[in-house]
């Protein structure tokens, strides 16, 4: 039962060191006899060979858990590295989970990770998607130590602009119906010239609901998505809004202060915006910068606009992508000078 896989996406591929953590197992909950039945479904573009028991075998490593499941790093045998999600609390049936992979499977966009493979059983299913060597935003701006790294402005520009690109192309697939529903920090990863890539697409549609989530998740929830469950486009917009203010501040979205006291990172930059004290804001790695005071203002307008209350007080994803573009001034000096004197933006 050895199938093809598809070639990772262009600029993504990366050598893979070895790494020093725990292996676990990601063998199937189905029988050997139930494994031999189904088969692993892969896209197009072919060039690699491996099957259910190759994918069971290989070397894993735990890079997180959530309510969607369980994310695992799996190295083969033939070198080859990929993400598998372990998913759980899937609603819909097999033949409605196969169309919602063929519509994600078919999204091509340098924003965007691909998905390479499926699995679906009575008791497992699965999605195989790129591995991104560089990481995650969370895990590079709140993970641990060895994980995190300072971002310098044309970084967290780059992030925030490649992300943007990817939603907006998401929100133009199945007619302008796909939706997201789980952006967040921990499914934002860089691809190797440092561009924000989107992942988890299109796993929202195939639970019942959107599961509750911990504290930090919920705190990219728009506020309708907390009493409805729903994502939609505009949900996704507010979410953007979240992370956008997430790479300016350095602040996770719901985060406590020395009294325990939880902070929701949308009112505390509202509330200090509005006291006009918006140097306080930003990340204080960024406040080295004099000449990117302007534009990291007019972000901060943006990532407010796309945190707005009210969904139709919301821009479109489209022209979010444009006021980011709109906002890189060509021959502008590099982000190296130091010293910064940050004005107000309008509330």
């Amino acid at each position: 039962m050895v199938l093809c896989c598809c070639d990772h996406a262009a600029g993504v591929k990366e050598p893979v060191k070895k790494s020093k953590k725990k292996e676990v197992s990601m063998k199937a909950e189905s029988s050997a006899s139930d494994q031999d039945k189904k088969k692993i479904v892969f896209f197009e573009d072919c060039n690699l060979a491996f099957d259910l028991e190759d994918l069971l075998r290989a070397s894993a490593q735990i890079l997180g858990k959530g309510n969607f499941g369980t994310t695992y790093k799996a190295a083969l045998e033939d070198i080859t590295t990929v993400v598998v999600k372990r998913l759980k609390e899937v609603t819909v049936g097999k033949r409605e989970f196969e169309q919602q992979m063929e519509v994600v499977g078919k999204i091509k966009h340098e924003n965007v990770d691909g998905l390479r493979a499926y699995y679906y059983s009575k008791d497992d299913k699965l999605v195989v998607s790129d591995y991104y060597q560089q990481g995650s935003v969370s895990s590079i701006l709140h993970g641990k130590r060895r994980e995190r790294r300072t971002l310098d402005w044309d970084s967290r520009l780059r992030i925030a602009t490649g992300t943007a690109r990817g939603i907006a192309h998401i929100h133009t697939q199945q007619g302008g119906k796909l939706v997201h529903g789980n952006i967040k920090a921990s499914n934002i990863f860089l691809n190797s010239q440092g561009y924000g890539c989107v992942s988890d697409i299109g796993l929202v549609t195939l639970m019942s609901s959107i599961p509750s989530q911990g504290a930090r998740a919920t705190g990219y929830r728009a506020p309708e998505v907390i009493d409805t469950r729903k994502a939609t486009h505009s949900s996704d917009v507010y979410s953007f809004g979240v992370l956008l203010l997430e790479l300016l501040t350095g602040k996770p979205p719901v985060y406590s202060t020395e009294g325990e006291q939880a902070v929701h990172l949308v009112r505390w930059v509202k509330s200090v915006v509005r006291e006009e004290w918006t140097a306080e804001v930003f990340d204080t790695e960024l406040l080295r910068y004099s000449s990117i005071e302007e534009e990291m203002v007019e972000m901060l307008q943006i990532g407010m606009a796309c945190a707005a209350r009210m969904p139709d007080q919301r821009p479109k994803m489209a022209e979010v992508v444009r006021m980011m573009e709109g906002i890189r001034h060509e021959n502008r000096p590099s982000s190296t000078e130091s010293g910064s004197q940050v004005s107000t933006p309008t509330v």
